[in-house]
C-alpha cells in the first residue's frame, strides 16, 4: 500500500514539475516578445542639385513641299465624241428649187388709189392739225420809236433817212436780235433804232403745226424825220 502511493506520489511531482516549466517558459515568451524594440529605417536623403540653362539648337525650316500636278491620262479625260444629228425624214441631197416670180417695181404713192372700174380717185391732202402762224406785234409797231427818241446830233445836223430791220424773236416772244437789212446811210440813227425796238417791241410768239411756240422772225421799216415847229 504505500509503494504505490510512493510510486503516485513522484508521478504527480513530475506533473507539477513539467506545468511549472511550461508557464515558466510561457511567461519568459510573453515577456521577451513585449520586450523586442523595432528599428525603422532612415529615410533616403535628399539629392540636391544646381539648375543649368541648356541652349536647345533652334528647329530647322520646315520642308517645302512642291505639288506636282497629276498627270492627265486617257483614264481621267474620256475622248471628246462629237454629237450625231438624229435621222432627218428630208432629203438634203436633193435640189428643191422654187420658182419666184417676177415681182413689179413699186412705185411711190403719188396720193392716187384705183377705183372699181380701172380708173383712180385723188384723195383730198390731209390738213394740219394746227395752222403755223408767224410772231404778231403784240404793242406796235406804231409807238416804238418817237420824236423824244430823234438823237440830238442827228437832229442838230438835219440827218434823216429811212431803215429796213429785221428782229429775231424766241419762243416767249422777245427780241433777242436786231439787224440792219436797209440803212439810213447814218449808223447813229441805225443803231439808235435797233436799241430802241430790241427794249420796247413785244410779241406773240410763232407756233408750229402742232401749235407750239416757236421762234420766228420780224421785217419792219423805219423812217427817220426832223419834226416840223
Amino acid at each position: 500500500m504505500a509503494y504505490t502511493d510512493t510510486r503516485h506520489t513522484h508521478k504527480k511531482l513530475a506533473g507539477a514539475t513539467g506545468v511549472a516549466l511550461v508557464h515558466i517558459a510561457l511567461a519568459f515568451g510573453l515577456a521577451a516578445g513585449l520586450t523586442i524594440k523595432y528599428t525603422a529605417p532612415e529615410p533616403p536623403k535628399r539629392i540636391q542639385g544646381t539648375n543649368v540653362e541648356i541652349e536647345l539648337p533652334p528647329p530647322p525650316p520646315p520642308e517645302e513641299r512642291t505639288v506636282e500636278p497629276a498627270e492627265t491620262t486617257s483614264a481621267t479625260k474620256p475622248d471628246y465624241v462629237p454629237p450625231v444629228a438624229p435621222p432627218s425624214d428630208f432629203d438634203l441631197t436633193r435640189s428643191n428649187r422654187v420658182a419666184i416670180a417676177d415681182i413689179p417695181p413699186i412705185r411711190p404713192f403719188d396720193g392716187l388709189i384705183p377705183d372699181s372700174i380701172g380708173g383712180a380717185v385723188a384723195l383730198p391732202p390731209v390738213p394740219p392739225a394746227y395752222t403755223p402762224k408767224a410772231g404778231v406785234p403784240a404793242n406796235g409797231p406804231v409807238g416804238w420809236l418817237t420824236t423824244n427818241d430823234y438823237p440830238t446830233r442827228a437832229l442838230m445836223r438835219g440827218w434823216e433817212g429811212d431803215m429796213s430791220y429785221a428782229l429775231d424773236i424766241d419762243a416767249s416772244g422777245r427780241v433777242t436780235e436786231c439787224r440792219v437789212l436797209a440803212s439810213t446811210g447814218h449808223s447813229i440813227l441805225d443803231r439808235e433804232a435797233c436799241k430802241v425796238i430790241e427794249r420796247r417791241a413785244r410779241f406773240e410768239p410763232a407756233t408750229d403745226a402742232t401749235g407750239s411756240a416757236v421762234a420766228g422772225r420780224y421785217t419792219g421799216r423805219v423812217t427817220w424825220m426832223i419834226p416840223e415847229d
